[in-house]
């Protein structure tokens, strides 16, 4: 019997990792009873990752009050597995989810709530923090989460910095606090490869999603470079051109700073947590996707990490991507990606809504069932 591997992401917007999921394997079933079906909801650190975690580990969820990326009370959560490890979305507090167009500010946003949420989950002692940057609204290198936990960030008149990338242009000392607030190790799950500073660095690629003009960049940027010179200053460390350091808007570059945070490829990581190359060995197809699939796809999401992993383990299976939207200039794709299909292609105008995705995507995984899979 064929066995079929179905491991979406989450299409932003339109439908969660399970719902997807649950979509596919209906339409594959409407047209065709007898196959064997995996289903692996899938993340890669952007936001979902701890539902797409918990429901695989188990545990409980648990909510705080924090202040979102703008300053207002929100509820966040947090999971903590049966085996005692956190799951944190920063998303979850400081994301852009969070926020209309117009309450957009790279300069005030702030990782402030999500350090909140990381302190609350420490009060229920947790062996390891696995925590998803994906999704954010901020820019301010991770610094509002080092406040949160107890380092104090001061400019010229010994007095705080005020919250997001503004005040890090003021920064003029960092006091280490005197108690480690945050001890147990901290796995950040990134969902991008990119640095904290320069030409491929957080503030000029993401800037302009969470509001930068072109001017406001150079703004930013020339903060994030003066925070990370004191910190070289203060600290003796410098990670701002290092692997991933730009994943939130530099939250990275401030978890590992402040905290020695492990930077890690969210997508290899949850793959080898949900025992991924087990169901891969003999499996024929895999059906991934995300809500856009395009040049951005191959830093560290979803459907390139699942085609570079099943190459290894099983390059005999195929992979067939799913997206809301496909660019038309992806380069040269893994050999294993044998099909990408727009799952509104053969819908009307009218049809080719966020609202429809999931009615889409399973009509175009009944297509599939009768079209390409037999």
């Amino acid at each position: 019997m064929m066995k079929i591997i179905v491991a979406p992401d989450s299409f932003k917007n339109s439908m969660t990792a399970k719902l997807a999921t649950k979509q596919i394997v209906a339409g594959l079933k409407q047209a065709k009873q007898q196959i064997d079906i995996v289903s692996l909801p899938m993340a890669d650190g952007g936001e979902g990752t701890m539902s797409v975690l918990m429901d695989h580990l188990k545990g409980e969820l648990y909510s705080r009050e924090v202040l979102d990326a703008i300053g207002r009370p929100i509820q966040a959560q947090f999971g903590i597995t049966n085996s005692g490890v956190a799951v944190i979305d920063m998303a979850s507090a400081s994301g852009i989810e969070h926020l209309n167009s117009s309450e957009l500010n790279p300069f005030s946003a702030t990782t402030y709530g999500t350090g909140q949420l990381i302190k609350a989950c420490l009060t229920y002692h947790p062996k390891k923090i696995y925590l998803g940057v994906g999704g954010s609204a901020t820019n301010d290198g991770g610094a509002g989460v080092a406040m949160a936990l107890g380092y104090q960030l001061l400019n010229k008149f010994g007095e705080p910095i005020p919250l997001g990338n503004i005040g890090l242009g003021e920064l003029k000392t960092i006091v280490t606090p005197e108690k480690d607030v945050l001890s147990v190790p901290v796995t950040v799950l990134n969902d991008v490869a990119n640095s904290l500073l320069g030409p491929e660095g957080a503030t000029n690629i993401f800037g302009t999603q969470k509001g930068a003009s072109s001017d406001d960049k150079k703004i930013l940027e020339e903060n994030l470079h003066h925070f990370s010179l004191i910190v070289q200053q203060d600290l003796n460390l410098d990670f701002a051109d290092d692997w991933g350091t730009g994943g939130a808007g530099g939250l990275s570059y401030g978890l590992k700073t402040f905290f020695s945070a492990q930077l890690t490829s969210g997508i290899k990581t949850i793959l080898e947590l949900l025992d991924f190359k087990k169901d891969c060995e003999d499996a024929d197809f895999i059906i991934t996707g995300e809500g856009s699939f395009d040049t951005q796809s191959k830093n560290g999401k979803v459907p390139f990490g699942i085609a570079e992993m099943a190459l290894q383990i099983n390059p005999k299976c195929q992979v067939i991507i799913l997206a809301g939207k496909v660019s038309s200039n992806l380069g040269d794709l893994p050999k294993n990606i044998t099909l990408v299909k727009n799952i509104n292609d053969g819908q009307k105008l009218v049809d080719q809504t966020l609202s429809r995705g999931p009615e889409n995507i399973r009509q175009a995984s009944e297509w599939l069932a009768k079209n390409f899979l037999f």
